[in-house]
């Protein structure tokens, strides 16, 4: 796999589609470094070439026209190009600096390759100068530092990477954010880092608004679904024979990085993230539904491992994939005829767990624990041995919620609710219940009359516990890992 600052690099020049001859106006040279032009040639064999019009010319015929490959031909001044070469490249400026919009250029050029390439990958944890809150961030070992120290540390690499956030291309960034997530937890830091999820949470409710109805309507992707409804739809897309689907209830995305970290030093298999959309309510009946059906849930559903196997049966029947072919597994052994090729398998020890857990500190050593299960770990190696391409997600992340108050119990007659969300019957005053519960209360749709608890708040009494239902980020931005 690229490091990652070369893998940036060589995606700011070659873009997907476009000429393999690019010129570059690099007035900082650094492309020209020798550590540069090895990384590029090493990793993606780019040949890089440098010099003034004369030399541009030189390489066009000698490299370009004899199609050596990928040719970058690197300038530190304006070059008159003529037309014929012209026609032929991809002119591009480039600026090493701007990989590295928090440090100062003069500390950057000075630095050997392989340390930047530590600080891009690592955002934060290095500094080359005294930019950073005024101090200088040391290059000790991260374990070597004082849960103060390390506390401050991924909180400031949060802070300065907040510009990087991108919920259309989530995946990138979510990975980013459960790694640093997982590290505020570690330290019993979550509380102190409220401010800054509850930062990302705004933003995240005000994407959900504007593009939750064409996330819902959107076609399958090609690389990876993009919402629950289209995880069947995509896995029945693929060329592999015999596939499985493991759906984790109540999994939030910084606990499958616990379970796939488990899963490589027990089983040695790696895995390869996406990040998806959960379905809204973010509720098991409705979004676990989605993904075994296939399709928009119905609202009159009931949540069953007999229904749910029936909705799995349904889907394979439609793609006419014969029914010995199929298998569906609740919780318990796997123990499938060798005639099978589709088998769903659900996980529900991990939301009991969740559900359980006042805290996400105690969910975390709850969700260690789980992760060491021997009956998980057997079914999982079992797919593996029979030579399935595994899939792993969940119908819902989770959050740590803190109580406001019971709802009335008028308001709860004839309501579909969880401590996280409300759909209020049609007979209900949508004015009145909204002036009861004003500013408690956020909508994705103004228009429907589902609501939700705002940010991290529950309908309950209970002042703190672990639990799912809203539009909160880390209830909807759910992992979709494939087993490679």
């Amino acid at each position: 796999m690229a490091v990652k600052l070369t893998q940036a690099i060589y995606d700011k020049l070659f873009v997907p589609g476009g000429k393999r001859f690019v010129v570059a106006l690099n007035r900082d040279g650094m492309l020209l470094s020798d550590e540069v032009k090895t990384a590029l040639m090493q990793e993606f064999s780019v040949e890089v070439c440098g010099g003034d019009s004369l030399d541009l010319r030189i390489v066009r015929e000698t490299k370009v026209r004899q199609g050596i490959g990928k040719v970058l031909f690197v300038a530190t001044d304006t070059l008159d190009i003529l037309e014929d070469i012209e026609n032929e490249c991809e002119q591009i400026v480039f600026q090493f600096k701007t990989f590295f919009p928090h440090q100062s250029w003069e500390a950057i050029k000075q630095q050997p390759y392989a340390k930047l390439c530590k600080a891009y990958e690592h955002p934060g944890y290095y500094s080359f100068d005294d930019s950073c809150e005024g101090k200088v961030l040391s290059e000790r070992g991260y374990k070597e530092m004082s849960p103060e120290e390390q506390y401050n540390l991924v909180k400031l690499s949060w802070n300065m990477n907040k510009d990087r956030i991108n919920f259309n291309k989530r995946t990138e960034w979510m990975d980013i954010a459960a790694e640093k997530i997982l590290k505020v937890i570690e330290l019993d830091k979550w509380n102190e880092f409220a401010p800054e999820i509850k930062a990302v949470n705004d933003m995240f409710l005000e994407f959900l608004k504007e593009n939750y109805i064409s996330i819902v309507s959107s076609t399958c992707g090609t690389k990876y679904p993009k919402i629950v409804t289209q995880v069947l739809p995509f896995i029945s897309k693929q060329k592999d024979e015999k596939v499985a689907l493991v759906v984790v209830d109540g999994m939030n995305y910084w606990q499958a990085l616990l379970l796939t970290r488990s899963l490589e030093e027990r089983l040695g298999v790696k895995s390869k993230y996406d990040c998806i959309y959960a379905w809204l309510p973010s509720v098991t009946e409705l979004s676990r539904q989605a993904i075994f059906r296939g399709d928009t849930p119905f609202e009159d559903y009931v949540q069953s491992p007999a229904n749910e196997a029936k909705l799995w049966k349904a889907f394979w029947n439609s793609k006419r994939v014969p029914e010995y072919e199929q298998y569906y597994q609740h919780s318990g052994v796997i123990e499938e005829e060798h005639s099978v090729k589709k088998v769903g398998y659900v996980v529900v020890d991990l939301d009991e767990k969740m559900h359980a857990s006042e805290d996400f500190l105690y969910l975390y050593d709850n969700t260690k624990r789980w992760v060491k299960d021997e009956k998980l770990l057997a079914n999982i190696k079992h797919l593996v041995d029979g030579g399935y391409k595994i899939y792993i997600t969940t119908d819902h992340g989770n959050i740590e919620t803190t109580g406001y108050r019971r709802l009335d119990s008028r308001d709860k007659l004839g309501a579909d609710l969880s401590n996280r969300h409300i759909t209020i019957p049609k007979e209900a005053d949508k004015g009145i219940f909204e002036a009861q519960y004003e500013g408690h209360l956020c909508q994705v749709d103004k228009s429907s009359r589902t609501y939700f608890a705002v940010d991290k708040e529950a309908f309950c009494s209970t002042p703190k516990s672990v639990t799912h239902g809203g539009t909160h980020w880390l209830e909807v931005l759910i992992p979709f890992i494939t087993i490679e």
